[in-house]
This record gives C-alpha cells, structure tokens and sequence, in this order.
C-alpha cells in the first residue's frame, strides 16, 4: 500500500468517529468539522513520523487543540440547533477539560480508560476518579443513569453524520497548500525586511503599521505558524500530577484547580504584584496541586503571548518580579541557571521566615512564545533538590515547546549562579537580600546616602571612598521600615567605590584590612572579634565584629558588624549596627557581606 492509499484509507475510516467526539467536546458542528479537517491537514503532512504512532490519538488531540483557533463553541447557536441535545452538551461544558475528553473518549471514542487517560496526559489512577466523579455530576445534572447518559452520548452522531466531509484528495491538496503559503509567507517577509526594514506592512494601506493589523492578518508574519501553534495550547500542556509528584514522592499529589481566566488579578504565589506578566495574553492557565495533608503546595503557570519578543520581555518581567521580592521576613537564599541547548531557564530559592518557616522554589522558563513558572512551597528549610526541580521544570517546557514555536531538549545542566539584578540600585544589595530581626515583622526599605562621608565607615577602618584613585562612589541605607520598636541607630549601611584599576582597588582594602586587624592595639576602647574571610574565584572579602566601649568602666559598649568586599575594581563597604537583641549572626552577616560581593558584579 502506498503511502497516500494508507492515508486516504485511514482518514476515510476514522474521519466519522473523529469529527463526533470533537462535537461532543467543543459543543459547536462547524467548528468540529472545521478542527477535525485541520487536523487530518496537519497528519497528512507530519504522516511518515505518526502512521506507526497511534495516528487517531494525535487526530483527536489536534482537533481538539485547533478548536480554540476557530470561532470557539457557541452556546446561543446552539440552542438554536432543533436537532442538538443542548441539554446534554451544556452539562459536558460545565465538567472540567480534561474530564469531558476522558468521558468522550470513553464512549463515542471506544477507547478504554489507560489510553484515554494517556490522550489526555492524566495517570490512570486520576483519570478514574476524574471520570467517576464527572459521570457522578452527569447522572445528577440531567437526572439520569448512566446508561441513559452514555446513549444520548451516542445519539450525538445524528447531529455530526449529516455534515458535508472533503474527499482524502482535498485534505491532502489542502495540507500542501498550506505549507507552500507558509514558505510564501517567509519569502514575502523577508522581501519586505530587507527592502523596507520591516516598519511598513502595505496591505491596502500604505501607512498601516505591522502591529495595527490584527493577529489573524499578521500569520506567518512573525514565523511560520506561530499564532497557529499558540492557539493549539490548552490545560493539556500543563504539568499532570504524577510528574509533579516527583517533587515530593511520598506525598500522595492531586490537582486542586485549573483556572484560565484573563482576567483574574489574584496573584498566586509570593513576591508577584500581579496574576500575569503578560499584559495582553492570548490565554493563560494557573494550575494548583497539593499534596496529602502536608502544608506543601505547587502552582503552574502558563502565559501565551502573541509572539516571541513579547515571550522574552514576559520572561524577564517574572524573573524580576522574584528579584525585587519585598515582603516581610522573605529572603533570597540562593539562584541556579538551569543550561540548555535551546536556551537556559532560571531557578530561584527563598525563604519566608514566618511562622511556620516556609521554602519556596520558583522555577521560570520560556520557549517560543510560551512563558511558564512553577511554584513549590512547603513548611521548613528543606525543599526539593534543585535537579529533581529542574527537570520537572523542564518537563513544563517539553509539554509546549512543539505548539510554541520552541525548540525542545532533554539535556540540562543545573549550576548555582550569581541573583539575577534588581531593578533599582542593581550594584547594590536588595531588600530580598537581607535577613529577618528578631522578630520584627516588617520589610526592608532602602534609600540612597551620600559617600562623603561615608555612612558605612567605622572608627575603626575609616574607609574613605572619597580618595583620588576612587572614580564613582555611591551609598545606601536600609531600615525596617515602620519598626517603631527599633532605636534610630539601628540599620545597614553600604557605600561602592569603582577604582580605577583591580590593583588599587585591591592596595585599598587591604589598607582597611589592616587598620581594623590592628584597631584593638591602636584603639584601647575597642575589640575586634568574630573574624571572618571571603573567597571565591569571582571575589575576596572579610568580616569582622568591631566593639567600642564607650565608658571607663566599661559597662557600656556599642558593637558593629562590618565586611569590606572586592570585585575586580569595585569595592563594597557594609556595616550593620544592631541594638541589643536586635542582631544577626555573624554568620548571618558573613552571607549579606558574600551577596553584596556578587552583586558587584552589576556595577558599571
């Protein structure tokens, strides 16, 4: 048998059965005829990879996925349809996505409960109690057995035998069509780029701007089928709760809710302002899963946007989101780039230190014109191990890098890295970066000082950043803003200086490092304790506890917790002045004195 005689065969004995189930998902005839033919389009061009890989699965899949593309179901028509069991449709519109494929599936697609949960990307185990409690609601909703319920099902082909289907031939002529417009497309476009820069579309209006014209007009205009493939994302793309489990595998994982509303603001998860980066989404899905009766949690999210560039810049707004986290007693404890062939993700963890203490894990990654972000949280210091979070991170991406535009890849590298920026004062430390007090609810605000003098300086080393081989200078003071409790001196000061050379700025600190190492003999009020050095091949550092008494009889002192830090030419003073209970560690204070080092790296 030749290869069009298999095709042609295969379409002309499952098209029926195809176009009945996508009418009984989506709820409208035209647009399941319309689905169903796209996707025989999209199997006759992608036949050699699928004929021996359970063809009718991906027909179903894709139309299913290209109903959304089309005018969508439409309830008012149908009501009008005398020959439509309305009724019948509107309770299967009412289940959730996912289980009024698995219930289709099961009786108009005659395909039992294993394969129709793997079709619709459930384990088999959820998709059973899905489907269970889905034919529970039916049987209630219409006042039914079930037995009554799976025949009406079946009598929906009454409604979908009458429609007109195109010949084998058709699709096949009508699929190659479509992939010479694509090429046509590319070609017209890069014509245009190169002639006009790409600034005109003039398309009966010479002054039309590209992005004025609406997105069905712009198709293949940004890369072939982008929009095409956008439209094909549902709540199938998300993660399913098995995979999820891996985070945690002895818990026992479901999944709470699935939310697609544009138009919910709520955000769903710490540190974010908003429900979604994107602020004009083709479609957005927020799936929540919990985990048996442990305080553990983990959120998905999905962002389509309308092309690549608004992917990326998506993308960056997510990650700096998490960056400038300004919430009481959260803390950014540590950040990973997750390497790719096609393009690395991000991985960041925080620590909110309420009560309970809860981890949070925050994973972003982008492909095509799809941004996703998982969300795990759980009570404690221990979450899941970076690697396990970053291949489940991954697998967010795999479930919709094809129907993105992306490019797909199972080889990743997970490696700690430096925060990404903040975006104020990026050179500077962040309010994320910044440990709790005692117990002190409130957050971090910070502010800008002048250098001269230099607020972070001590008697001690008396650290001029305002000397000549210092070519800019700048500081900042953070308090616990509205911590009425707190005295007026307490507080973190920072100044940066960026030398004119790596070498000066070295002979500087060095100079502070030995003034403050020889204070206790120079200074008898003083005491120099709790030493500690910084050194990694990026930068070098030391930390230092200073105390200062401040009587004769020495029942009064005054301590400091100060660090002198280099990268390259840019040095970083930081001092933290505590009062009484209020304090830090100075292990605490060695981990702020490591992270203003890395955020050097920012300097200009």
């Amino acid at each position: 048998m030749t290869r069009v005689d298999e095709f042609d065969s295969f379409y002309s004995s499952t098209h029926a059965e195809v176009v009945q189930v996508t009418y009984a998902v989506c709820g409208d005839r035209q647009v399941a005829l319309e689905s169903t033919v796209d996707a025989y389009r999209r199997a006759w061009r992608d036949w050699s990879k699928i004929r021996d890989r359970n063809p009718l699965s991906y027909v179903r899949n894709e139309a299913w996925k290209v109903t959304s593309l089309h005018r969508g179901t439409h309830p008012l028509r149908r009501r009008h349809e005398e020959d439509s069991d309305t009724a019948l449709l509107e309770a299967l519109h009412e289940l959730g996505v996912d289980d009024r494929r698995l219930i289709v599936l099961m009786t108009l697609g005659n395909t039992d409960l294993e394969e129709a949960s793997r079709e619709v990307d459930v384990p088999a185990e959820e998709g059973i109690e899905n489907v269970t409690t889905a034919l529970a609601t039916l049987e209630q909703k219409l006042d039914q057995s079930i037995d009554e319920v799976e025949r009406r099902m079946h009598a929906l082909s009454a409604v979908t035998d009458t429609l007109e289907v195109p010949t084998p031939g058709t699709i096949r002529s009508a699929a190659k069509r479509g992939r010479q417009r694509n090429t046509v497309l590319l070609v017209v476009a890069a014509v245009v780029l190169i002639l006009g820069g790409g600034m005109v579309a003039t398309d009966g209006d010479a002054l039309a701007s590209n992005e004025a014209l609406p997105a069905r007009e712009k198709i293949g205009a940004e890369h072939p089928d982008v929009i095409l493939d956008a439209q094909k994302i549902d709540a199938g793309n998300l993660l399913s709760s098995a995979q999820v489990g891996r985070l945690d595998p002895k818990q026992t994982w479901k999944v709470e809710s699935t939310d697609e509303n544009v138009a919910n603001t709520t955000p769903y998860s710490t540190c974010p302002t908003k429900r979604y980066a994107d602020k004009d989404p083709l479609k957005v899905f927020v799936r929540t899963y919990t985990a048996g009766t442990r305080s553990e949690r983990v959120a998905q999210a999905i962002e389509v946007s309308r092309s690549d560039k608004i992917a990326t810049e998506t993308y960056k707004r997510l990650v700096q989101w998490y960056a400038d986290c300004e919430h009481p007693r959260v803390e950014l404890v540590a950040a990973y780039t997750v390497k790719r062939e096609f393009g690395d993700f991000q991985i960041l963890r925080l620590r909110s230190h309420r009560e309970p203490e809860r981890t949070l894990t925050v994973g972003f990654s982008h492909s095509g014109t799809i941004t996703s972000t998982l969300v795990h949280e759980v009570d404690g210091k221990e979450g899941p191990t970076v690697e396990t979070f970053a291949k489940t991170l991954n697998d967010s991406v795999e479930k919709v890098c094809k129907d993105s535009g992306g490019q797909c890849s199972d080889a990743i590298e997970v490696t700690r890295t430096d925060p990404p920026p903040t975006s104020d004062a990026p050179s500077f430390l962040g309010i994320v970066d910044l440990p709790p007090v005692a117990d002190i609810d409130k957050v971090w605000a910070a502010a800008s000082a002048s250098p001269k003098p230099n607020p972070a300086m001590t008697q001690c080393d008396k650290a001029d950043f305002s000397v000549k081989a210092v070519k800019r200078s700048a500081a900042r003071i953070y308090v616990l803003y509205r911590a009425s409790e707190l005295p007026q001196e307490f507080g973190v000061a920072e100044t940066t200086g960026t030398f004119s050379t790596a070498r000066k700025a070295k002979s500087f600190v060095k100079g502070i490092k030995g003034r403050i190492d020889s204070c206790s003999k120079d200074t008898l009020s003083a005491k120099v304790d709790q030493h500690r050095t910084i050194e990694t091949d990026q930068f070098t550092g030391d930390v230092w506890r200073v105390g200062f008494e401040l009587d004769d009889k020495k029942s009064t002192k005054v301590y400091y917790r100060t660090a002198i830090v280099r990268r390259g030419k840019h040095v970083a003073q930081v001092t933290f002045t505590p009062a009484g209970r209020y304090d830090i560690s100075q292990k605490e204070f060695a981990q702020v004195a490591t992270r203003a080092a890395t955020r050097l790296k920012y300097a200009k």
